[in-house]
């Protein structure tokens, strides 16, 4: 759109003067618009129904774009895919700035709502809909759009689709069979049709598995949608199943980021689109989100189904919270997926897989535990030290078992990556995102610095040169090695301040380690702002690339952060027990556990006798530095997510009783019904709950992967670890799932194809794992003389052939697990047979019995 259509687009949109307005442009040309109350009187057509515009006075209008928001059939509000935007009233600064900022909002209006040249209407699928507030300096503005603008952009992203290949074959046996689950489709040449073999019964293992099924989506064969084949589309005719609530939500948001407001001028920074996000950044908009849905008659409890009931009321939150909550049952991540989009879906999968699994070690755990409580031998003598004796409390985790617990979890490490590859690769196809990441569009935010032609689509586009990239990649992690050596400098500092002091050694104790946890608390912070600017620096093209280079600064950052005391204890501490750290200075670290073990002595005169020497181990006090963190670090994220909420909503709940002096609470109101609520009161119930991370997944990965950290490296210490992780795992989904359906604002719904980089993260922890076990069985181990590796005089061998034997048996099940599910690979296969059919024929008649036809694959 040229300079002079944007001006044109502007005469027609005034900035609002009243407290609850539409937008209603009319007039044709450059002439003034004006704005009307909503009545009761205007409402909004079926959701389906397109925008066109009518006639007024002999001048044509887009009246259709500012109807009331949309109600369903008991007048209840529906608020599926609206976008709130919350914009100053008045803008803060020199009139030239203000002007540019009510000029860029206008604009945006403008782009979205359509506008009206030449006595034409011209209508972009967007719905707007204000209420200004001056005595608040500000206006909500509501944004939707229509189902054809949805259709558009869903064609533009490549989404798949459910496809309705039973109305178009000519078999009348064939219905119901275009879904993924069924068998094998054979090509009968006699008459053209197809038909299908059934599988076998469900088995009874089958049967009990149902039994915990929260999930009854059925998952039909899909394509990429085509505006053009759309009549191949199972449930086109009813926009209210078609777009399910997260990929409505997508597509609103989506359109939004990439409306572009940018001059012909503007582009010779590179930028590509100038849309929302660029709109928050200079200050446009202060605040954005979108609404949660709300009880209403055109959801639909299964999609393309029929109703018994069309007045009966669904509240997709309730009934997604109900499914749930339900924890012996497995998580309804089809519901997830439908509500939250795949990544989040993503997520809620890859921690229940990871919950179901430690089952195993759990149960290895207790035994070791209950093995050493009954054949250990722990003298405690409560008059004695108090931490010796709880040290030898501590012995009963080291005994015969506990070495072969340590192969045990090396090799469930493995094999439950294997297991996610698999349950990522199935999930991956019935949600059909297995090409998202090939056709995966640039972020809003990435600037190129020259342009070419695309390869593919002979465009010209902006690119940003791969030589720059690398370079700023290299100074970012340049500077992530400073910030990892300043967290090691930090931890040494605290050593060296705890040994130089002289004082109490309780209070220096305990100040040191306000010293260290003051000093991470502010790296930790400090890092975290560095690592967010850098990898905006570094300009990544799409957000899977983002997303995977910031994760790799924060877990680096959070791995040394985390490990480096254990790893201090494990392998150092004992050393310097012995030798002084520092030459010259009598000062040497304690294990603060010492133990007598009988060994050989050399006398002078060369005869060699048996007797008992005193040995110090760190043995204990390792396994507590596990124990602690295991149990503590899921304190924070409970008391954020949980304790901090919960008080949050009574302090608000009592400041607004005390305001409104004896009216209705919200609890009042919330008894009365969703019926009797406006649209600005439920813009106002969101707008109160907690703004969400930008992305929820990035804290929950790298909460999980440390505990998952802390099992493969030091699990060996304290056979607890897996009981406390799966306690843990199962308490947060639950907890997660009722904050982000309750306590946040809904997260914006987001694409994904797996869980991204933390693959890979996996599986580094998987590897550095075994070396780690490895050498804390020949170097923390030796404890007791009825260690299972007592008499090995070579302990280096020892652990040098564990490693190996461990690293082979890890390889070949990783080797003979096949990533892909072989019944997934069939139905690929079976898919991809069937849509090639189905778009080579077209729709044909029921009584379409044509024999002259050849298929490809």
């Amino acid at each position: 759109m040229g300079e002079d259509e944007n001006q044109a687009a502007l005469s027609d949109y005034n900035t609002p003067t009243s407290n609850v307005e539409d937008i209603i442009p009319k007039g044709g040309g450059g002439g003034k618009g004006n704005r009307v109350s909503p009545s009761p009187d205007n409402p909004l057509p079926a959701e389906g129904q397109h925008a066109v515009a009518t006639a007024t006075a002999g001048k044509p209008t887009i009246e259709a774009l500012h109807e009331t928001v949309q109600t369903d059939e008991l007048g209840k509000q529906v608020t599926r895919g609206i976008c709130v935007l919350i914009s100053p009233y008045k803008y803060d600064g020199k009139p030239e700035d203000v002007a540019e900022l009510e000029h860029l909002r206008d604009k945006f209006m403008r782009k979205i709502v359509g506008k009206v040249k030449n006595g034409k209407a011209i209508t972009k699928g967007g719905h707007v809909k204000e209420w200004v507030r001056e005595d608040e300096n500000e206006v909500v503005t509501v944004v939707w759009f229509n189902d054809l603008k949805l259709s558009e952009e869903l064609e533009a992203c490549h989404f798949s689709m459910p496809l309705n290949i039973d109305s178009h074959y000519g078999d009348e046996d064939f219905g119901g069979k275009d879904v993924k689950v069924y068998g094998i489709i054979n090509r009968d040449s006699q008459d053209s049709q197809l038909e299908v073999e059934e599988d076998e019964s469900p088995s009874i293992w089958e049967r009990i598995m149902d039994i915990f099924e929260t999930d009854e989506e059925v998952d039909y064969i899909s394509a990429p949608f085509r505006w053009d084949k759309k009549e191949l589309f199972a449930g086109i005719e009813d926009p209210n199943t078609f777009f399910r609530s997260a990929l409505r939500s997508y597509l609103t948001h989506h359109i939004l980021i990439r409306t572009d407001v940018s001059k012909k001028k503007d582009n010779a920074d590179g930028i590509n689109i100038r849309g929302l996000n660029y709109l928050k950044l200079k200050g446009v908009y202060s605040d954005v989100f979108i609404l949660h849905d709300r009880p209403s008659t055109l959801h639909r409890r299964q999609a393309f189904k029929e109703k018994d009931d069309d007045t009966k009321v669904v509240d997709p939150r309730q009934e997604l919270w109900d499914a749930w909550r339900q924890w012996y049952k497995f998580q309804p991540l089809w519901k997830v997926r439908n509500y939250f989009g795949e990544k989040i879906a993503f997520y809620f999968a890859w921690v229940g897989l990871y919950s179901e699994s430690l089952i195993l070690p759990t149960i290895f755990g207790l035994i070791v535990f209950i093995y050493g409580l009954s054949t250990e031998k722990v003298d405690i003598n409560l008059a004695g030290d108090a931490t010796q004796q709880v040290y030898k409390f501590f012995i009963i985790f080291n005994n015969k078992l506990t070495p072969w617990f340590g192969l045990a979890v090396c090799i469930w490490g493995t094999w439950f990556v294997e297991q996610w590859k698999r349950k990522s690769n199935s999930l991956k196809y019935e949600w059909d995102v297995s090409n998202f990441e090939q056709l995966e569009p640039d972020r809003p935010q990435f600037y190129g610095s020259k342009t070419r032609k695309n390869p593919i689509t002979d465009e010209e586009e902006w690119f940003y040169p791969f030589y720059k990239l690398y370079l700023k990649i290299s100074c970012s992690a340049t500077l992530l090695f400073f910030m990892v050596g300043l967290v090691v400098a930090s931890t040494i500092g605290v050593i060296v301040f705890r040994l130089a002091v002289s004082f109490n050694p309780l209070l220096t104790s305990i100040l040191s380690s306000v010293i260290n946890a003051t000093a991470i608390m502010i790296l930790g912070f400090i890092y975290e702002k560095i690592a967010y600017k850098l990898t905006d620096w570094e300009n990544h093209r799409t957000q899977t690339d983002y997303d995977d280079a910031l994760i790799i600064k924060l877990f680096a950052f959070q791995f040394v952060n985390n490990f480096t005391s254990l790893f201090y204890i494990a392998f150092f501490k004992q050393y310097y027990s012995k030798n002084e750290i520092f030459p010259g200075v009598n000062k040497t670290e304690t294990c603060d556990y010492s133990y007598n073990k009988t060994v050989s002595i050399v006398q002078a005169n060369g005869e060699t006798i048996e007797g008992p020497e005193t040995f110090q181990s760190c043995f204990p006090m390792l396994m507590m530095q596990v124990a602690i963190l295991m149990i503590m670090k899921p304190i924070p994220k409970f008391c954020k997510d949980v304790i901090l909420p919960t008080l949050r909503f009574y302090v608000i709940r009592l400041y607004k009783s005390c305001k409104d002096n004896g009216s209705p609470d919200a609890a009042t109101l919330e008894g009365q019904g969703e019926k009797k609520k406006e649209l600005i009161d439920i813009i106002e119930e969101d707008r109160q709950l907690i703004p969400g991370d930008n992305d929820f997944t990035l804290t929950e990965y790298t909460e999980k992967t440390i505990m998952y950290g802390l099992i493969m490296l030091f699990g060996t210490v304290f056979p607890l670890a897996p009981l406390i992780a799966i306690i843990c795992n199962l308490v947060d989904i639950r907890v997660d799932a009722y904050r982000i359906l309750w306590k946040n604002r809904r997260y914006i719904a987001q694409r994904a194809e797996d869980i991204g980089i933390w693959q890979y993260i996996l599986e580094f922890l998987n590897m550095i794992g075994v070396v780690v076990t490895s050498l804390i069985l020949a170097h923390t181990l030796d404890i007791s003389n009825d260690s299972v590796l007592e008499g090995i005089d070579d302990r280096w061998l020892v652990a040098f052939a564990f490693e190996h034997v461990c690293f082979a048996i890890k390889f070949l099940i990783a080797y003979m697990i096949p990533d892909v599910p072989s019944d997934v690979q069939f139905k690929m296969r079976k898919e991809q047979f069937q849509v090639n059919r189905l778009f080579e024929r077209g729709p044909v008649k029921k009584d379409d019995t044509s024999t002259n036809e050849t298929t490809r694959i």
